[in-house]
């Protein structure tokens, strides 16, 4: 084994009063903890160089942290600022960092505070290298999290797992899963990592090794077409949903990644343009209130659920029409082994367009290196969706963000 891999974490505690991000409907601010924010950290070296992958239970992270901290990790870790990954939950229970269309600034407290642990964490991770093995596992999780819009919505999910395997046994895993933490409702008020964090607890604990959760191309997925209520115990109950299938993937035969002969490599397009929407029309909230009405009267708590979030949007629309949208793409080659990470909630039919044009196994992370929004594919402008009527960016932006990450893909 000719392959160093080590994890690390650190915790990032949020005082009592700390204003959440996540829901534009919540009022208060946090009153507690129900389960702690983490930030997790996993380093693979092969051939003299290193891909680092921070990942913090944070609703997003802008580019005025991602950015700089890219730059002190690629120094302490000695390798490049395009090998170093952070990336957000978005968990809907974490502190507001600034989480809007368009891309906010980082609270100057919590800029320091995340850079802190993601130091930590990653020193952790470098320090516990060890040869290890890495196989890619591709599968479905199913009762989790489903699409929550479209002409014929999933309600099942793929999902990528990396698995890193000592000489007896799996050390840790890498799950890279496409569903919108947000069991947890607006009125919640006290902190947690939510999904992500239910199904890193219940893997590790499965495990007896580690595990890190990373939100993939969830834009359009979420847990609402499963969960039976929004209450801790819909949490615990849901991650060990997840995290069980997950361990049986691990379990089957997976496909090794050999970087014995092949360097890591990356690449990152730091301000993509992309199409704006200021001179679009905003959409129609009298004909939306009209169709609430209509969903209530029903009794379907999805569909009552899918009405009020796209009236939200709708109200929220003038916010999001910049000019000049602009899209972090990152790209990454471990062997034969792509990942890429868009900083924005890319819909799930990206990772499909991606792996349609990316050979060999692929996994597609979103929230990572900044946030621009939700990037909806095109056949959803034809819908008065909450995702639609929010993004900042045009018709086919989504797209041009696909083939930004091909042509990435292919300098690595």
């Amino acid at each position: 084994m000719t392959t160093g891999i080590g994890h690390g974490r650190a915790g990032l505690a949020v005082p009592a009063g700390t204003p959440l991000g996540g829901y534009a409907a919540r009022t208060g601010t946090s009153t507690g903890t129900l389960d702690p924010l983490e930030v997790h950290a996993v380093t693979i070296s092969a051939g003299g160089r290193r891909f680092a992958w921070v990942v913090a239970d944070l609703p997003a992270v802008n580019t005025d942290l991602a950015g700089p901290l890219a730059d002190g990790l690629a120094e302490a870790l000695r390798t490049r600022p395009e090998l170093v990954w952070l990336s957000a939950t978005h968990t809907h229970s974490g502190p507001d960092v600034g989480c809007q269309p368009g891309g906010g600034r980082t609270p100057p407290e919590w800029r320091s505070r995340v850079v802190q642990a993601a130091e930590h964490a990653a020193a952790n991770a470098l320090a516990a290298e060890t040869p290890a093995d890495l196989t890619v596992h591709n599968g479905l999780i199913e009762g989790v999290g489903g699409q929550r819009s479209g002409p014929h919505p999933r309600k099942d999910v793929p999902v990528t797992v990396l698995a890193v395997r000592g000489r007896e046994r799996v050390l840790g895993a890498v799950v890279v899963l496409p569903v919108h933490p947000t069991v947890l409702g607006a009125d919640n008020l006290l902190v947690s990592a939510d999904l992500a964090g239910a199904v890193r607890r219940a893997l590790a604990a499965r495990l007896g090794g580690w595990a890190m959760v990373a939100t993939g191309a969830a834009g359009d997925v979420s847990t609402r077409p499963h969960r039976r209520e929004q209450r801790p115990d819909e949490l615990a109950r849901l991650g060990a949903l997840a995290a069980e299938q997950v361990l049986a993937l691990i379990e089957t035969p997976g496909r090794p990644i050999d970087l014995s002969r092949a360097s890591i490599a990356g690449a990152r397009t730091l301000s993509l343009g992309l199409p704006g929407r200021a001179d679009e029309p905003m959409p129609d909230t009298g004909a939306l209130r009209r169709h609430l009405g209509a969903a209530r009267r029903t009794a379907d708590a999805v569909a009552v659920r899918t009405a009020e979030t796209a009236l939200q949007g709708a109200e929220l629309a003038a916010s999001a029409r910049i000019r000049d949208p602009r899209l972090v793409v990152s790209a990454v080659r471990l062997g034969d082994l792509r990942l890429v990470g868009f900083g924005g909630e890319p819909y799930l039919e990206l990772a499909d367009a991606l792996s349609s044009e990316v050979p060999g196994p692929l996994a597609v992370a979103g929230y990572t290196g900044g946030y621009l929004g939700y990037l909806p594919g095109a056949a959803a402008y034809r819908t008065d969706v909450y995702e639609v009527n929010i993004s900042p960016v045009g018709e086919g932006g989504a797209e041009l963000a696909v083939w930004e990450a091909v042509r990435l893909l292919r300098t690595c």
